[in-house]
């Protein structure tokens, strides 16, 4: 080949394999800025704030939040109700003070199921709200959104066809699939609703087996839309981190890391995200108090 033909063949491989390199080159930051976007532990403390529970609430459990931060609630599972309170400064829980109740004994027990309430979930309409007893998940309706005094029992589901000993769940935003922990079975589980928000229409779909890492697991929450699972581990005194690799997929978790949270509690039994992921909170059975986690 003479010298030109040369030139001209190795600068037309190169000017070829450019849009490739610069394609790659793209996908690698674009990735690496979402990954930026995922929630982490990185800075994250004990803020000194907590909320003292233990007046309404006994053997406390999951926590739920008011869309705009204004009002928590809480399980108790001794005293079978939801406890609420209202913050006056949005998310700080050193602010709250409680504000109204709602009596579950009606409803749990009522079924070969044990009373044993414990995961909790509010819609951000704050009119539906789901409480889970073990191997049961129980719809109520709000009439006046947010305020447990209008709360009124609509229906619950029987989970033990699958479901062992579970404690919380979450649903993704757009309510088609729910996910619940389960301790005994060591796993959680992905179930697909076919009509958003309506647990009677469920169906199993995966299990997730964590068996390597849980040791008691009572919390679950679904952050970075649906990339970040985290979960509360009991024994371990730890909150769990697993990306997801598909938004929303078990199939595709992986377990990454953990924060410690035994400084504050002994017994964590609750876990809610902050939804810009500022803060997290953590439920402590044997102080009766809910703990606030934040970047400084």
């Amino acid at each position: 080949m003479d010298p030109f033909n040369n030139y001209v063949h190795h600068h037309s491989k190169t000017v070829a394999i450019r849009p490739l390199l610069l394609l790659l080159i793209f996908l690698a930051a674009a990735g690496c800025a979402t990954d930026r976007n995922l929630f982490t532990f990185d800075e994250f403390t004990y803020s000194g704030n907590s909320l003292d529970i233990s007046t309404e609430t006994e053997n406390a459990r999951a926590t739920t939040w008011r869309s705009d931060g204004s009002q928590i609630y809480v399980t108790g599972r001794y005293t079978e109700n939801v406890a609420s309170y209202t913050l006056t400064e949005p998310w700080e829980l050193s602010t709250a003070t409680f504000s109204s109740e709602f009596d579950l004994s009606n409803e749990f027990g009522s079924t070969s199921q044990n009373s044993v309430a414990h995961g909790l979930f509010i819609h951000e309409d704050g009119e539906l709200m789901w409480v889970f007893n073990r191997t049961e998940m129980w719809g109520y309706t709000l009439s006046e959104p947010w305020e447990l005094t209008s709360t009124e029992q609509s229906y619950f589901v029987d989970l033990s066809e699958f479901v062992q000993r579970g404690h919380d769940f979450d649903f993704n935003p757009d309510g088609t699939r729910l996910f619940i922990d389960d301790r005994d079975a060591q796993s959680v589980h992905e179930v697909h609703l076919s009509t958003p928000w309506d647990i009677t229409t469920m169906e199993w779909s995966y299990t997730l087996d964590i068996s390597d890492q849980e040791k008691e697991v009572r919390g679950l929450e679904m952050v970075s839309g649906g990339r970040i699972m985290l979960l509360l581990d009991t024994v371990r005194k730890e909150v769990l981190r697993y990306r997801l690799e598909e938004p929303y997929e078990l199939r595709t978790a992986r377990f990454l890391d953990t924060f410690y949270v035994g400084g504050q509690t002994d017994d964590p039994r609750g876990l809610s995200v902050h939804p810009a992921l500022e803060s997290f909170y953590i439920t402590g059975r044997d102080r009766q108090a809910i703990y606030q986690y934040s970047r400084p």
